[in-house]
Order: structure tokens, then sequence, then C-alpha cells
């Protein structure tokens, strides 16, 4: 509710007549805020826009303040107490009873765009709401296929999921919110809970999205340009008595508006009347805009969530997972291996001396819950759900010293990582323990990007993989090593069944991820050469095939990828495997000559000389050479090396996106590259990375255009 805008602006546009206002203001208005100084500013602002228009119209205005609004947590209304202000306010209490006990047959909102928050130390995180989180689990998640669904537990999904059971029989439900919803594939399950649960649904897309592939299509951002998510205005139409799913209408401004030409176009439309709006035909799967191929759905599944870890699975893969979520990155990923073994150091220390001061506290009669006698420092550490559970159990937080690991950051970009298997200091570890249990155990796993926003090819990675590696990425590993050994010591059959080698390595055995029915139908199809190895690099070139990404792009942006067989086979595992060599080993392979223009008074001592402090294009249309720092500009570099992107972004933009001195706000942690550069006692490491990995983005390209025509097998041949 902010600031009152939403009540101020009814009031002014006139659809409340003049003899309704006093009315409408005492008894039918109402408004919640849970910051207490936004609270008193929206209170203020209404009353005194209420005023205006009653001297404006001669009315006699009701004494006293606005009543209507109430001081709370909206998602909380119906399942906390706590949440009311009762105990301290009991007149808040005695309105929000006022509010709770009337229908309400509108809702305008502008719900909060923040997905989860990026770091568990953030002073804001994410409440839980067990009655809305589970209509949220009824409705949204259970009738989603998309991959993320936690994201349906974002804040402005719970507004609507809140907002939709509040609004009356007949009702209408208007907001302005992040646009994602449309066509996202995870927002599958919000689309068919809309057209199930309103009479119509009315979308303006005002576009704006900056995370997608072809920004500059989608024109100026609505909210200034330090917004990067698309803008809708939505309303939804509930008629009591109508039948059938709701009908969908959708307008979208053109392509490559500025803000002012948005704006500009709102106010000469004015209202739905003045906009010129076209109802879709959305299927089966809920999808409105940018629709699924029929075919894409009958291929099989790179992976199957329903059956995954099955052996009965219907997807090639048995078992895939989301990368390392640390959620602390600052404290578990640097540059420097010993500035990271100080962070985690220090990180240890503070969460069990909080520990064992806070206990101390309680032992001498403190009577508050232990998590509220924390001393929160940003500068020392973080606090985790985990944490705060070691916490209340009085239970230490121990420091592995073999976790310290090599891992992929992003495309092209190895980073020092704290891989802690406990989860006390990474928040979610998810497969990482099986793919890579250590640094012992080889593997290489396809990194599919699942961000929708930015259609990626997949890229091969072969040590333990960020979250974010590529997007929001799932990992499809070649393999997966499973204990040797039962926790009661006896032999894992299991493991055992499956494994495709009698080999044990520290304690794990080694089992193959692509399904035996897998390798059966592609032998059926191409002959009994095939191998699972095959397979693998063959679908990892296929997910590269431009034809194929182009002709699924609709459905790719919205599910895992389906695999069809496809003639020319062999020619795909040749061109995949030679693909994963070149991302792999892209440190190593040939380095593209570039020029090096060097100032004559660049230092002599070569660390200094090849100092990183933040590189950057020549210019911001000129990417034809990179200013490495005052001493070095990087020239020569093709223009065509930017038409090989992964995760939305090309190798070299990767480079100048990620090398750089940077300090955490809240730790005030510095990631130093520098700190590489001498720990791998390497000055030049990111002036030869430039140029291998010009190297890998030509020759990525040249594999590609050697893939065979892409033919789908007929079922029937």
């Amino acid at each position: 509710m902010g600031t009152g805008t939403f009540l101020t602006r009814l009031m002014q546009t006139g659809l409340i007549k003049p003899e309704d206002l006093t009315r409408k203001y005492t008894q039918e208005l109402f408004a919640n805020e849970i910051v207490l100084l936004s609270y008193y500013i929206a209170a203020v602002n209404i009353e005194s826009v209420y005023r205006e228009l009653c001297a404006e119209n001669g009315i006699e205005p009701a004494d006293g303040g606005f009543t209507g609004i109430s001081l709370t947590d909206t998602f909380a209304m119906d399942e906390r107490d706590s949440q009311l202000a009762g105990g301290v306010f009991p007149d808040n209490t005695a309105r929000l009873e006022k509010q709770r006990a009337t229908n309400v047959d509108v809702i305008v909102m502008n719900p909060p765009y923040r997905a989860n928050q990026s770091s568990s130390n953030d002073d804001a995180m994410n409440a839980k709401y067990t009655i809305l989180d589970a209509r949220i689990e009824q409705s949204y998640v259970k009738r989603s296929s998309g991959g993320k669904k936690g994201a349906l537990y974002d804040a402005y999904y719970r507004a609507l999921r809140w907002a939709t059971d509040r609004l009356s029989e007949d009702g209408v439900l208007a907001f302005v919110s992040n646009s994602a919803f449309i066509d996202s594939g995870t927002a599958d399950g919000v689309r068919l809970s809309l057209a199930e649960e309103f009479s119509e649904v009315i979308v303006y897309d005002l576009r704006g999205n900056m995370r997608v592939k072809d920004w500059q299509g989608e024109g100026g951002q609505i909210f200034g340009a330090g917004s990067q998510t698309g803008i809708a205005i939505t309303i939804l139409v509930r008629v009591a008595g109508r039948s059938g799913p709701a009908r969908i209408h959708y307008a979208g401004v053109a392509d490559g508006l500025s803000r002012e030409e948005k704006l500009d176009a709102l106010r000469t439309e004015r209202s739905l009347e003045g906009t010129e709006f076209r109802e879709l035909a959305p299927n089966e799967s809920g999808d409105w805009i940018n629709q699924r191929d029929e075919d894409f759905g009958g291929f099989p599944p790179l992976g199957d969530k329903a059956t995954k870890g099955k052996l009965e699975t219907p997807g090639l893969f048995r078992n895939f997972s989301l990368g390392l979520a640390t959620a602390r990155d600052s404290w578990t990923v640097n540059f420097s291996l010993a500035e990271l073994k100080s962070n985690i150091r220090r990180h240890v220390d503070h969460l069990n001396n909080e520990r064992e001061r806070v206990h101390a506290l309680v032992r001498a009669g403190k009577a508050e819950p232990v998590d509220k006698l924390i001393v929160r420092d940003g500068k020392l550490g973080s606090w985790a759900p985990l944490n705060l559970t070691d916490l209340r159990v009085n239970r230490s937080t121990q420091l592995d010293e073999d976790g310290y690991r090599t891992g992929t950051y992003r495309p092209f970009m190895r980073q020092y990582v704290y891989f802690d298997r406990t989860s006390r200091l990474n928040e979610r570890p998810y497969l990482t323990p099986r793919i890579w249990p250590t640094d012992a155990h080889a593997n290489v796993a396809l990194a599919i990007g699942m961000d929708g926003r930015k259609p990626s090819p997949p890229l091969v990675v072969d040590r333990l993989a960020d979250l974010h590696v590529n997007g929001d990425a799932q990992l499809f590993p070649r393999y997966t090593w499973e204990p040797a050994s039962a926790p009661d010591g006896a032999f894992n059959l299991d493991a055992l069944a499956a494994s495709d080698s009698d080999e044990v390595v520290e304690g794990y055995r080694r089992v193959d991820n692509i399904t035996d029915a897998t390798l059966a139908s592609y032998r059926e199809v191409h002959g009994d050469d095939v191998t699972k190895d095959d397979i693998f690099y063959g679908v990892y070139a296929l997910l590269h095939h431009p034809t194929y990404r182009e002709t699924y792009a609709a459905d790719l942006q919205k599910m895992l990828p389906r695999i069809p067989q496809v003639k020319g086979f062999p020619e795909y595992a040749r061109i995949g495997r030679a693909l994963a060599d070149l991302h792999v080993d892209y440190e190593s392979v040939a380095q593209h000559p570039l020029g090096e223009e060097l100032s004559l008074t660049a230092p002599e001592d070569p660390y200094q000389r090849y100092r990183i402090d933040k590189l950057s294009w020549i210019s911001r249309k000129d990417h034809t050479a990179i200013r490495y720092n005052e001493h070095l500009t990087i020239t020569g570099i093709p223009e065509i090396e930017s038409e090989y992107k992964v995760g939305g972004r090309s190798p070299l933009e990767w480079v100048i996106d990620r090398y750089k001195v940077s300090v955490d706000a809240k730790s005030g942690i510095v990631n130093d590259p520098n700190a590489w550069l001498r720990e791998q006692e390497n000055p030049r490491y990111v002036v030869d990375l430039i140029r291998s990995l010009v190297t890998v983005s030509l020759d990525t390209q040249t594999l590609i255009a050697e893939l065979p025509a892409f033919e789908v097998v007929d079922a029937d041949e």
C-alpha cells in the first residue's frame, strides 16, 4: 500500500460520487501497511485528500482521521494474531476485525517484486505463512510444470493468492506487478489457476524486461533505469455463477518504446475501453503467449521430476540437480584461497562464539527466545535456518578443513569455494555431494540454463558448479558417486547393482546416470555401436543446434529440454565431444593472436603490469578491444566473438563482468582477482584467458555450423 497512493488517486479520479464519499471513507475503504512510518504517512495522505475533496464539494467532513488503515502484515492477517499488533494497539485490532468482517469487492495493489533474498543474513528474510503458503501449494505449485517452484512463494505471488482468496464472489482485483507470470514456465500453474478462478483476465503488458535475450525490443523500464524487470497492469474480474474458464484479454506495447512513450500511451488510452485487447486462446499447458510446440511433449525428457532417481524413469538421465546454493557467496566464494580460509574461520568462530554467549545468558536467566539474543554482525558472519537450529540445540559449528575446492562459479570462470557437506555454511548442496563428493571423483555434467528470460545453450562443467553457473542451471551429470557401504557398514547393494565399474574411489562407487532404457532406445535406432558417452555428447551437441533451439524456443523457456532421436547421430556425438573438450579445457586451448598495446610507463613488476581493477570495452559500441588497465589495451578481437553466448553473455563479456575487484557491502569482504593471479603464479592469467576464450568462441561457432541438418527420426521409420 506504500504511502496511500492507490486510495488517494481513487478518490481524486471522481469515481466515488460526492454523496458517497464520506460513507466510503468511513466504512468501505481499507488499507494495510506493515512499516510504521509509511503507515502514518499513508493515513495522513488519505485523510488530507478526503478533506480537500469535501471542501471542493461543500461537504462537512467526518470527525477524526482515516480509520480504515491498519498496521499489519497483510499476508498473516488470518493466521498469526501476533502480526495484528493487537496486544500493543487495541484500536488497530478493532480496525482489523472490522476489515476482516467486511466483504471486499475491489482490491487494488502494487505487490513487492522481490524474489527470494540473496543472502541469509538479510534482515528481511522471507517469512513463512502456513495458511497462505498451503493455498499456493494447492493451486499454483500443484499445477506448475516448471523447475523452480520455490519461486511461486515470492511476495507478489503471495499477494496474488491472498487477494484472490480475499475477494468476494463478485469482484475485481487490479494490480501492477512483475510481468513474469505472463509467460514463464514456472508460472504456468498461476495462469491455469487464474483461468479457473476468474471470469475475465485482462493484461496490459508494459514490457521492459532487461533479462531476456532480445532485451532491446523490451524498451524502457517503467520504474526507471534501476529496474530490470518487466511490468504489467492486470485486472481480474470475478462474476458469481459464471462457468468455464476465464476469457484472457491481452495487449502489449510495441517494440522498443521508451519509458516516456509507454507512459504517453497510458495517458492516451486512459482506460480499458480506450485500449485494444486481443482475446487469447490458451492451450492445455496454460500458455497464453509463445505457446509450446505440440510435438515437443512427445519426445523423451532429459530428466523427469516425478521419477527422478528411479530405475524406471522415462528421462534420459536418472538423476539431476541444481548446483550448489550457498546463500552467502561473499563468505564462501573467493578468488583467493587464503582469503577464503580466513573468511570461513571468522564466520565459524562467530557462530560458535555467539552460541556460547547466548547460552550463557540463558543459563543466567534470560527468558527471551535464543534467536532474539543474537548479535547479528554482518562483518563477522550470517545466520541461515540451520545455524539457528544449531543455536537452539547448542550444537557447535564444525569447520571442514577438506572443504576448500576449486569450483565453476560462472561460465569460463573458476573460483575457490568452501563446500560444507553438513550445509552449515552452504544453504542447499542439492546433489553436489553425489556428483563431486571430492576433487578425486572425476565427473562431467550438462549445465542446462533454466532461466526462461535468457534462453541459453548448455555448458559442460567438470567440477563443483554454482547454482547460477548457467542462469538457474539444472545439472545432468554423466555419473553419480554413491557410498560403497551403507551406514551400517554393509555393502551398498543398490549402488553395486547400478554401478558401471568395480572401482571404489575414497569410499564411493561410480554409478552410470544415463539409463539402460535410454541406451537400448538409441541402439535400436542408430545401431549397437552407440555408447552412453555417445548419448551424453550427442545430446550436448543437439542442445546447441540452432534449428532445434529456434523450433522449440517457447518450450525451452518453460520446461526442461526433451530430446528427439535425430538423423546423423554419430556426427552429433563427434561434435558434442569436441564442444565439451573445448568448454572444459578452455584455459589450455590455443590462444588467438590478439594485439597488446602497452604504455611506456607500464611497471616492470609483472603483477603490477597486469593488475586488474575493472576491465571494460574500449567503448560502449566498440567490442574489438578491451581496456585491461591504465597501461594495457588488448586489441584485434573479432566482432563475431560475441555471437556465441552462454548464460546470456559471450565468453569475453563474462570476463569483463566478473574479473574485477569487488567489496561486499555487508561483510566488507574483498574479492580480488589479483589474488588469483598470484596464487596461480601467473600474472598474465586473465590476458591469456582472453586470448583463449576468443578461440573458444570462434571454434564453438565453427563446430555448431558443422552439425547435420536437424531432422527428427520418424517413429515409424
